[in-house]
């Protein structure tokens, strides 16, 4: 008896328990599953995108996580138009750190392991302090929008959204980017299946929309009844909830993985 407790109380015939240290690093390295759960965690995230957006749009005249709207304001504002709505300078930043998240942590992903449990909570963990801390600056710091440390406050917002997308493209859900919704619009629409009860692409793309609108409005509303800052500290408790529920994935199966090889990244024209 006393050699079975010492081996972790296990009883005769069954394999001796493993140390929680290495069960936990077990858990770490483990690849997670594109299941529901995951899914969640992707919708919560579009959310968090369009509290960010909506909070930084009435201000900035920019978007932290929409680089396609701030691709058509850089073109505008560069010809010489629109020169009262339009800061150039703003939308260089929230471009420019978007594309260095991106490219960043997105490259990270691939040398870590992409669906890694321990890189998902790492960068999730990154993106979270990032947009804590462009709260905490737009609460004390920044409180004006034409304060010089607006363009700390934008950067650390599109440095986070490039690294919450990059994040999101390769998890194995094509169809929830977290950001970009007029694909999803279209993809949605011109689904051969869009009539099936059984389609998860589609109930995918819808939710995604119906995530990234709720999060919008629900940053309106944060600006409008509070303070931008409030908004922003929404946006980064959502993120923090996603280190927390990274823990509760499970891990892919055999036969998921061998179809993940399968696939090339960047993933599926379906999901862009």
């Amino acid at each position: 008896m006393s050699s079975e407790l010492e081996g972790g109380g296990s009883s005769a015939g069954s394999p001796p328990r493993q140390p929680r240290c290495q069960r936990f690093s077990q858990c770490l390295n483990q690849q997670v599953a594109p299941d529901v759960l995951l899914e969640s965690e992707l919708m919560i995230l579009a959310l968090a995108a369009g509290i960010n957006d909506a909070t930084t749009f009435p201000d900035y005249r920019v978007f932290a996580s929409n680089q396609t709207g701030n691709t058509a304001l850089l073109a505008v504002r560069a010809l010489g138009l629109a020169e009262d709505a339009i800061d150039l300078q703003n939308v260089g930043f929230s471009l420019g750190m978007f594309i260095i998240g991106g490219f960043c942590l997105g490259q990270l992903g691939h040398y870590f392991g992409r669906t890694r449990r321990s890189w998902l909570v790492v960068t999730n963990g990154i993106q979270t302090s990032l947009v804590l801390t462009a709260a905490a600056l737009r609460k004390w710091v920044a409180t004006s929008k034409h304060a010089p440390l607006r363009y700390f406050v934008i950067s650390l917002l599109a440095l986070a959204s490039g690294g919450q997308v990059a994040m999101a493209r390769t998890v194995n859900v094509p169809e929830i980017t977290t950001a970009m919704v007029t694909s999803a619009y279209i993809d949605f629409f011109v689904d051969p299946r869009l009539l099936v009860a059984d389609n998860r692409p589609r109930n995918r793309r819808g939710l995604f929309v119906i995530g990234l609108l709720v999060g919008s409005f629900i940053g309106a509303a944060a600006y409008r009844e509070v303070e931008p800052a409030f908004g922003l500290l929404l946006a980064g408790l959502s993120k923090l909830c996603i280190c927390v529920l990274v823990f509760f994935n499970r891990k892919e199966t055999p036969r998921e993985v061998e179809e993940e090889t399968r696939e090339a990244v960047p993933q599926r024209a379906a999901g862009q």
